[in-house]
């Protein structure tokens, strides 16, 4: 018997990949509030661990709508399973404004990086992040090759 019923595996997938195009390419960053738990927790990243719906705004708005410009994260992977989506992507932008203590450059990167996303009632309710801020760094000139 065939199903018309999305799966909740499937639901979940769609919240985080709205959330990384809406938010994170188109920068509406009002529609946070709308895909994260108020009581979310955000781990790792440039920030570290970051506690609270307020305090992941301005973590987020400083970093992807202030240090750069043009930021692009593009999926290129997506596996997903019960409660958790996991995502193997790669993020540019151009540095525009200062970042993790060091000045804008002016210049794009390109680098890798994965997610983790814990969703509960339909909200993206805690996630793991890791990037490769070497990569980046070396691109933006921070670190010399």
């Amino acid at each position: 018997m065939p199903t018309t019923a999305i799966s909740k595996t499937e639901v979940n997938k769609a919240i985080v990949l709205r959330f990384v195009n809406e938010v994170i390419n188109k920068k509406h960053f009002n529609l946070i509030d709308e895909l994260w738990s108020q009581n979310m927790i955000w781990h790792g990243g440039s920030a570290g661990d970051v506690y609270g719906i307020e305090d992941y705004k301005k973590m987020l708005i400083g970093a992807a709508g202030n240090s750069f410009s043009d930021m692009l994260l593009q999926v290129k992977d997506i596996i997903a399973t019960d409660d958790k989506v996991v995502l193997y992507f790669s993020n540019s932008g151009k540095n525009v404004g200062d970042f993790m203590g060091n000045k804008a450059t002016n210049k794009t990167a390109i680098w890798n990086g994965m997610g983790i996303y814990r969703i509960e009632n339909g909200k993206i309710a805690e996630a793991w992040f890791s990037e490769d801020h070497l990569a980046m760094f070396q691109q933006l000139g921070f670190i010399k090759n």
